[in-house]
């Protein structure tokens, strides 16, 4: 990714991160509202079936976003050792954005299970899966961490600055 400051790079994460968000959340709202007008219905109506469906969309969800946060942990270790600060933020772009994106495609199929269902404990996952997005969100403060940066580095990212 191209960026000319520190700003602009987390200026352009952050509104890449907003609309990855947004359009899930806008989706599962506008399927919420439909099921509450009585526009949509279930396509499953036995509640065995729906209680498969809800076991199976929560586990399925939380290995993956786990899968993830672990594989994303390891990673940051990995690109922590690059030399280059442009390098290493560089690599948590792509990091930063995959982790919101994969939170994204799992809330679709949290969506897809309240659509077959019916059932609003898709409602708590979808939160859920919304809470975890907002504990992987890349702000600077996380960055620093995650890469391990020290000293002029950090003070650099932390406060946005060009040079020191």
């Amino acid at each position: 990714m191209k960026f000319s400051s520190i700003k602009e790079y987390f200026y352009k994460l952050n509104n890449l991160c907003y609309v990855i968000t947004l359009i899930p959340l806008g989706v599962f709202i506008f399927l919420y509202l439909k099921m509450q007008e009585g526009e949509i219905s279930a396509i499953i109506q036995e509640q065995q079936q729906i209680m498969i469906i809800q076991i199976v969309v929560f586990v399925l969800s939380t290995t993956i976003l786990t899968i993830v946060h672990l594989v994303a942990k390891r990673k940051m270790k990995v690109h922590s050792r690059e030399l280059s600060l442009g390098n290493k933020m560089n690599r948590y772009f792509y990091l930063g954005l995959n982790r919101i994106v994969v939170g994204a495609l799992v809330s679709v199929l949290v969506a897809g299970g309240l659509l077959i269902t019916a059932s609003e404990i898709f409602s708590a996952y979808f939160l859920g899966i919304l809470l975890w997005m907002a504990y992987q969100w890349p702000t600077p403060k996380k960055m620093c961490a995650e890469l391990l940066l020290k000293g002029d580095e950090k003070e650099m990212v932390l406060y946005k600055r060009e040079s020191l």
